[in-house]
C-alpha cells in the first residue's frame, strides 16, 4: 500500500462509480477492517484528501490525476514538487536576499535578476533534480556545497516536516479512536531511513517524507557545465564526487524523474494556469536534450500510452464531471502564487 496504489484505486472507482466513492456520501466515521494494509490505506487516503489530491466530496482532481501516473519510486518526489508549485517556489529564478542591507556575499558569486535562459535552466535542473535521493558511500560529503541548492533545502526540510506532521496526525486521528488498533504497527512505521538497494523507498508504512540532501542537484550540475572529453565522463565524475556511488546511474534516475514532472506540467499547464512553468522547463529540456546527447546519455523512450477514456453515458458520469470540473476550478485558486 503506497501513494501510487491509493490514487489508482480510487481514480478506478471514480470512473467506475464502485464502492469507494459510493461510500463516501455515508455519515460517520470511517471504517476499516482489522489489519495493517487497511490501516496504511486509510492514513494514505486523509493524506491525499489533506492535500487535496483528493476532492473532499470524492472526486478526483487536476494534481492527483497526473501524480497517480508517476513511477512507483519516483512518486514521492513528484508529491514533493507538485506542493512547492503550490506555493510558487519551483522555478529558476535566483533567490532574492532577505534584507538589501544584508546582501549575498560576493565570493559566492550569486546570480542576480535578470538572469539569462542558460542560468535559468541550470537553476530549475538542479533544483529538480536535487529532489532525488542518490547512493552514498558511508562517509562524510568531500565534494562542492552549492549556495542556492543549501537555501532551496530549507524550503524543502520545512515542507517535507510539514507533510511528516500531516501523515503523523492522520494516523494519531485514526488511532484515537480505538487505541487498540496501535497494535497494528510494525517496528518502524515511519522510518525514514532509504533502503540500501535503493535509496528512493523506505521500509515506513507510511510515506515518510525523508529529509534529503542535495547532493544529486550538485551533481546534475556539473553534469550540465561538463564541457570536456566525453569519453572521459564517467571516470571524471566518480573522481569528483568519490562518496557518490554510482553517479552516472543515479544521474539517470533524475533525468527521468525530470521527464515525469515535466509531463505532469504539461498536464496542468492550461487548467491549473502553469504555462510560465512549462515554457520554462521546455527550454531546460532543450538544454539537458543536447548535453545528454553530447555525452552520450540520452535515452530513446517510447511514448508511453494513452489511458482509456471512460464511455460516456454510464451510471454517474455527468455528476462525476460536474464534480472535477469544480474541483478544477478549486485547484486553480492560487496555484503558483508566491
Amino acid at each position: 500500500v503506497d501513494l501510487k496504489f491509493c490514487l489508482q484505486w480510487h481514480a478506478n472507482e471514480f470512473i467506475e462509480d464502485g464502492k469507494l466513492i459510493r461510500d463516501i456520501s455515508k455519515f460517520g466515521d470511517p471504517t476499516f477492517t482489522n489489519d495493517q494494509n487497511s490501516l496504511a490505506a486509510l492514513v494514505h487516503f486523509m493524506l491525499l484528501e489533506n492535500l487535496e489530491l483528493i476532492a473532499d466530496d470524492g472526486g478526483m482532481t487536476v494534481l492527483g490525476n497526473v501524480l497517480k501516473d508517476s513511477p512507483r519510486q519516483l512518486q514521492e518526489p513528484c508529491l514533493v514538487a507538485l506542493e512547492m508549485m503550490k506555493f510558487g517556489v519551483l522555478n529558476g529564478e535566483p533567490f532574492d536576499a532577505a534584507s538589501s542591507e544584508r546582501p549575498f556575499p560576493e565570493e559566492v558569486r550569486y546570480p542576480r535578476q535578470p538572469v539569462n535562459a542558460w542560468t535559468k535552466s541550470l537553476l530549475l535542473l538542479s533544483r529538480v533534480t536535487s529532489l532525488v535521493p542518490m547512493r552514498l558511500k558511508n562517509e562524510m560529503w568531500n565534494a562542492d556545497v552549492n549556495f542556492d541548492l543549501a537555501a532551496f533545502h530549507s524550503l524543502v526540510r520545512t515542507l517535507k516536516r510539514a507533510l511528516r506532521h500531516l501523515t503523523e496526525a492522520s494516523l494519531t486521528s485514526v488511532l484515537l479512536r480505538d487505541l487498540s488498533r496501535a497494535r497494528l504497527l510494525p517496528t518502524g512505521f515511519m522510518c525514514a531511513s532509504p533502503l540500501r538497494d535503493d535509496p528512493t523507498q523506505t521500509a515506513a508504512l507510511f510515506p515518510s517524507f525523508m529529509l534529503p540532501r542535495a547532493c544529486m542537484g550538485i551533481v546534475c550540475q556539473f553534469f550540465l557545465q561538463y564541457n570536456g572529453d566525453p569519453a572521459v565522463f564517467r571516470r571524471e565524475i566518480s573522481n569528483r564526487f568519490p562518496c557518490c556511488v554510482q553517479p552516472v546511474e543515479d544521474l539517470r534516475l533524475a533525468f527521468l524523474f525530470w521527464e515525469d514532472l515535466r509531463r505532469c506540467v504539461d498536464a496542468i499547464a492550461e487548467p491549473l494556469e502553469a504555462t510560465d512553468l512549462a515554457k520554462d522547463m521546455e527550454v531546460a529540456s532543450a538544454l539537458l536534450v543536447q548535453q545528454q546527447q553530447r555525452l552520450n546519455m540520452l535515452e530513446v523512450r517510447q511514448p508511453a500510452p494513452m489511458p482509456p477514456v471512460p464511455g460516456r453515458g454510464g451510471r454517474g458520469y455527468h455528476d462525476r464531471h460536474e464534480r472535477r470540473d469544480r474541483q478544477d476550478r478549486h485547484d486553480r485558486r492560487g496555484f503558483g502564487r508566491r
